[in-house]
């Protein structure tokens, strides 16, 4: 369901240094927790219903596990929709590499579940740089819903710089 996919690709995360090969780097899970907004992504059809994607990334009962509560408003008819999915560390050493999975049986054993790293972020947590490991499809997650032209111009720039494909760019979160 289009619900399913929208999840997993909407609840993409974490970090990763300024040079275009680099992996991601550490992340501060109590700064990375909160809201957040996407006001970028590479075009995907999973989401090519959704706007103005909010992100509440939540820690959980277990250190390493995280709950994610994605809300997006549907472009066809202006309707909210919220999906909620489970997020694990996947390496401990630098935060940056999430598992996201949905609740229900699929998820059992992490069938229904996609990986997620954060390839570069703000030191004060304003923004992060989120991509599949490959870096097939991507996102620029925002304190700030209504980030400025320049801060969006800035972040794209330095998302090409990591080797982001930039042909289908979607701006959200206006």
């Amino acid at each position: 369901p289009p619900m399913f996919r929208a999840a997993l690709i909407a609840v993409s995360l974490i970090v990763a240094p300024s040079t275009a090969l680099a992996q991601s780097r550490a992340v501060d899970l109590d700064r990375f927790d909160g809201r957040w907004f996407e006001i970028e992504r590479s075009h995907n059809d999973v989401q090519k219903d959704c706007s103005r994607a909010q992100i509440d990334f939540t820690p959980q009962d277990r250190p390493d596990r995280y709950g994610l509560v994605v809300t997006c408003t549907r472009l066809a008819d202006g309707r909210n929709e919220t999906l909620r999915a489970a997020a694990r560390i996947t390496d401990t050493t630098t935060n940056a590499k999430f598992r996201f999975t949905l609740p229900g049986l699929l998820s059992f054993g992490g069938l229904a579940g996609q990986n997620y790293w954060v390839w570069d972020h703000d030191p004060n947590y304003d923004w992060a740089i989120l991509a599949l490991p490959n870096k097939s499809d991507w996102w620029i997650w925002h304190r700030d819903q209504n980030a400025s032209a320049a801060d969006r111009a800035r972040l794209l720039a330095r998302a090409r710089a990591l080797g982001l494909d930039m042909s289908q760019v979607v701006s959200t979160g206006r």
